[in-house]
Formats: structure tokens, C-alpha cells, sequence
């Protein structure tokens, strides 16, 4: 069966590892919680209760899971005098301790079937439930938060603002015009309409220079 691993680097391209070897996980996580989010900005005018939410951005994604950690023998790979607290304090080497090259807590990297995702560790949190009769903890609970973590150029690359895939805000300059926008952003100007009635215009003439408008992803089809 496939382990789950955990890659750490020094650097923000993941391109320098800080432990040559990653780090395989003896029982994986029954499942991966996944999250995405979207922050908008609300314009509200002074005395009302409505108003309208503009795009903002996207924000990093998010990865949390959590596993067991079984030093009773049961487990294929553990032996008899293993110790569950030792398996944790080799996690925090990876993903917790700061480490003098990169000079922070590694970027970490997890590999798991298809899944591969790039981030930081943000949450770390453990429960020991078995232990001897010298209080040697046996047993434990970890559970894990990553938040996603992408370098400049990346980042770029993904979201690159000429592609008509990626909403964004743009600020109607004095020679604009909505439709060259549309046909800038879309390849196609009769796109006008229909982002005019997202954006809530009565029109998509006369639009005052100032004015924000959002793009958002639309079918070109």
C-alpha cells in the first residue's frame, strides 16, 4: 500500500530539500479535508442596508488531516519498545522546528496517491491514549493544518492575468470602454452585456472613469 509522505525544503521553489529522505507516514489518514475560499469586498453606501461585494482574491487553499500513530506491536514495522512520542518528535523535525538554513519552519510538500500539495504547516496537535506501566506513551493522535503556499513565479503562471479563466477587478481608466474590456479580456466584445448585469449597471455605455469593475470567468462558447 502507497504511504502518504512529507517532503520539507529550505526554500520557497521546494527545490532544496532540508532531510534527504521524506517521511512516510506507517498509517495514513483516512481522508484529506480540502478548503477554498474567496474574499470580497463590500461596498456599502453610507445609510443602507445593501450593497454589493467586489471580487478581492482568492485565498491560499488549505489541506488538514489526521492519523494514528500505534506502537503496540499491532502495526507491520513497529516492534516492541517503540515509543509514540519519538514518532512525533521526528514529524516536528519536519514540519514544525526551525531550521537554520532557510531561516523558518520548512515548506513542506505531501504526496499521497494524485494528491500533491505545497504548503506550511500552520496547526500541529497531539494526543497520546495508550501507555506502560512506565507512562511511556504508546498510542497517539496527530492532527495536521497546512496552508497552500505558491513562490512568486508560480503564482504568476497559475493565475496569470491575461487569462479569461481568473476573475479580476479592473479600474475603468477615461479612454475605456466596457466592450473593448470584454474583447481585451474574452477575445469576444458581445460578452458586454452580460458583465455589465453581473457588475449590477444599468448599462454598459457611459460608464464614469473610476469606476471598478469586475471580470469574472465566463464561457467564451
Amino acid at each position: 500500500m502507497e504511504q502518504l509522505k512529507l517532503y520539507a525544503f529550505t526554500d520557497e521553489k521546494f527545490s532544496q530539500k532540508n532531510h534527504a529522505e521524506p517521511l512516510s507516514l506507517a498509517v495514513n489518514p483516512q481522508s484529506l479535508r480540502f478548503g477554498k475560499s474567496i474574499v470580497y469586498n463590500e461596498n456599502r453606501q453610507l445609510g443602507t442596508t445593501g450593497g454589493t461585494n467586489t471580487f478581492d482574491r482568492y485565498k491560499p487553499e488549505t489541506l488538514e488531516f489526521s492519523f494514528g500513530i500505534d506502537c503496540t506491536g499491532i502495526v507491520e514495522g513497529t516492534a516492541k519498545g517503540d515509543n509514540a512520542r519519538v514518532n512525533v518528535d521526528e514529524l516536528e523535525k519536519y514540519l514544525y522546528l526551525y531550521n537554520s538554513e532557510g531561516h523558518r519552519p520548512s515548506y513542506i510538500m505531501i504526496a499521497y496517491g494524485e494528491v500533491l500539495f505545497k504548503g506550511q504547516l500552520t496547526s500541529m496537535r497531539e494526543s497520546y491514549t495508550t501507555f506502560t506501566v512506565h507512562g511511556i506513551p504508546l498510542c497517539a493522535q496527530v492532527d495536521l493544518a497546512f496552508v497552500g503556499f505558491r513562490c512568486n513565479e508560480e503564482e504568476r503562471k497559475r493565475y496569470s492575468k491575461q487569462s479569461p479563466d481568473v476573475s479580476r477587478v479592473i479600474m475603468l481608466k477615461e479612454s475605456d470602454t466596457l466592450a473593448a474590456l470584454c474583447g481585451q479580456i474574452y477575445g469576444n466584445s458581445l460578452l458586454v452585456t452580460e458583465v455589465a448585469r453581473f457588475n449590477n449597471l444599468n448599462g454598459f455605455r457611459d460608464i464614469p472613469a473610476g469606476t471598478e469593475i469586475l471580470f469574472p470567468p465566463i464561457s467564451n462558447k
